[in-house]
């Protein structure tokens, strides 16, 4: 490898790490501490909330038709599919290999996801 490409590598390591990062920090909500944040017993747990306690949604939270990109009106069908292919791109299989920010991202998409599944279940249109 000549010192051209060794140095070309480099800048694109770095520049894929700072966009990483910047995206990363873009999707936590305001005041958010970070990967501990929404789990139980973290930064954004509830005071008093039991340990395994699912987190409360957000106020700001998106509904569920819009994390699931469905219309509201969908079909149970569809928003099961809908439900498969968005949870299918966050599984800790496919992330398993990635560094912890990329497997915090991927189990905090994969909770909002799984939130907004079951209540689209309990709120049929």
């Amino acid at each position: 490898m000549s010192r051209y490409e060794l140095i070309v590598s480099l800048a694109c390591l770095v520049v894929g790490y700072l966009a990483v990062s910047w995206l990363l920090n873009r999707s936590l909500p305001p005041g958010d501490a970070g990967p501990a944040a929404g789990r139980p017993g973290g930064a954004g747990a509830a005071p008093g909330a039991a340990p395994g306690a699912a987190p409360r949604a957000a106020p700001g939270a998106m509904p569920w038709y819009v994390v699931l990109d469905v219309d509201r009106s969908a079909s149970r069908a569809a928003i099961t599919a809908a439900y498969r292919a968005r949870i299918s791109q966050y599984h800790p299989d496919k992330v398993a290999r990635m560094g912890p920010e990329i497997r915090a991202l991927a189990e905090q998409k994969s909770t909002e996801i799984n939130a907004a599944y079951e209540a689209a279940l309990r709120n049929p249109a």
